[in-house]
């Protein structure tokens, strides 16, 4: 078997953990896969496929994405490292864990190296946050790092589009170094695209007309996460999406969705009924 890769990106409700389940049900001999509301890329990355398409409408999580494409794993490594050592932030890849923990001498094992971190990691957000142009290599590689000292290595923004995450347990280690390397080698031999656009978009449509398999996971309408706040996924959403999948079945493409349809009471009911009525019942 195929070893699944993991993507540098911590992105809620990655489906790295469901590969094995969801893969039996992938068509065989995939040429074009679209990803569509890709995230970190987790599916797309892991599906045997000659083209892939990554679609996603946030701007950073496609520049991050298009970044890492073009990186060599050495090179992005020292770049990481410069800031590292520009903030004086921990790194534990290359002087391990307890150096750093034996140096902030904190009782409370839980907290990571939180203290270690702290200066720095607000000094590098601030720094981020103030930059006019966010989209240059040396901006992806500061919002990049902070993912890696960030809470739970996430990536949220608020209303202003301020990296606003707070300082975290983790650093730059062997783990995140691994998962890396293994990203870059695996993603240098796909023919791969990064499309940030909405998913039922003109441009959107016209690449889903020439696939072979779509996987989409959007944004669930009756949990709480990030892309919920503000009402940014609501009831018509959904049913924008359930028009575009019933698009998708008139025109005989084969799709995937994950969803939930019920949880602690609440139902997804526009897509509960949309169910009933493929199913005829």
């Amino acid at each position: 078997m195929i070893e699944n890769i993991k993507t540098p990106l911590n992105y809620t409700g990655n489906k790295f953990r469901l590969l094995n389940q969801m893969k039996p049900y992938f068509p065989k001999d995939i040429k074009i896969m679209v990803d569509l509301f890709c995230g970190g890329a987790t599916v797309g990355l892991n599906t045997e496929c000659s083209e892939v398409y990554f679609i996603d409408n946030d701007p950073m999580v496609i520049g991050l994405l298009k970044f890492f494409k073009k990186q060599k794993f050495e090179d992005l490594v020292s770049k990481i490292e410069t800031i590292i050592e520009k903030y004086g932030l921990s790194n534990s890849y290359r002087n391990g864990f307890k150096y750093y923990k034996d140096i902030i001498n904190e009782k409370n094992k839980n907290n990571g190296l939180k203290a270690y971190n702290y200066n720095g990691f607000y000094k590098l957000r601030n720094d981020y946050n103030s930059l006019d142009n966010k989209n240059s290599e040396y901006a992806f590689t500061m919002l990049y790092t902070l993912l890696l000292y960030g809470f739970n290595n996430d990536l949220r923004f608020n209303a202003k589009g301020e990296f606003n995450l707070p300082v975290g347990k983790t650093d730059f280690n062997y783990t995140n170094v691994n998962k890396l390397r293994k990203y870059l080698n695996k993603v240098k031999n796909l023919k791969t695209h990064y499309i940030c656009a909405d998913f039922d978009s003109k441009k959107v449509k016209q690449i889903l007309n020439d696939a072979d398999f779509i996987y989409m996971d959007p944004p669930y309408l009756i949990t709480n996460a990030t892309y919920n706040e503000s009402n940014r996924w609501n009831n018509l959403c959904e049913h924008r999406l359930l028009n575009l999948m019933d698009e998708l079945i008139v025109n005989n493409k084969k799709f995937i969705l994950s969803n939930v349809l019920s949880k602690k009471g609440s139902i997804n009911e526009p897509l509960y009924y949309w169910t009933k009525k493929i199913m005829g019942i």
